[in-house]
C-alpha cells in the first residue's frame, strides 16, 4: 500500500486538473513541497481550518476521480509488467543483442508514453 501523502501527490499528477487553481496550489503545497497547514495558511492568507477543509475536499476529489478512472491503478499495473518483463529479459542469455535490443526499446517507448516522455 502507497504512503497516503505519496498516494495524493500521484492523484495529483493524473487528476489535478479537476480542481481548481486554489485547490491544486493547496494541495501542492501540502503534498508535494511538505508545508504545515499553518505555512500553507499563512501564504495564502486564509485558516488553517480553511486549508484542513480545502484539503480534505480535494483530496476527496482525487479519490473519485481515481474510483471512476482507474488511471493510477492501470499506470502502476503496466509499469509492473514492464519491470517484470524486463526482468525476465535479463534472464534469457540465449536471445541475440539485436532482439532483446529491440524489445527493451518497444518497452522504453511504452513506458515513455505511460510517464509523458514521449512528446505528445
Amino acid at each position: 500500500m502507497i504512503d497516503k501523502n505519496i498516494r495524493v501527490g500521484w492523484l495529483l499528477d493524473f487528476y489535478g486538473e479537476f480542481l481548481t487553481e486554489k485547490q491544486r496550489s493547496l494541495l501542492e503545497m501540502h503534498y508535494n513541497e511538505d508545508l504545515s497547514l499553518g505555512e500553507i495558511a499563512e501564504r495564502a492568507g486564509i485558516t488553517r481550518q480553511g486549508v484542513h477543509d480545502a484539503l480534505r475536499r480535494g483530496s476527496e476529489i482525487l479519490e473519485s476521480c481515481e474510483e471512476r478512472l482507474k488511471l493510477m491503478e492501470r499506470y502502476l499495473k503496466v509499469k509492473s509488467g514492464l519491470s517484470g518483463i524486463n526482468a525476465f529479459l535479463d534472464g534469457k542469455a540465449e536471445l541475440d543483442n539485436a532482439a532483446t535490443a529491440e524489445l527493451r526499446q518497444k518497452l522504453a517507448d511504452i513506458t515513455n508514453v505511460w510517464e509523458g516522455n514521449d512528446g505528445l
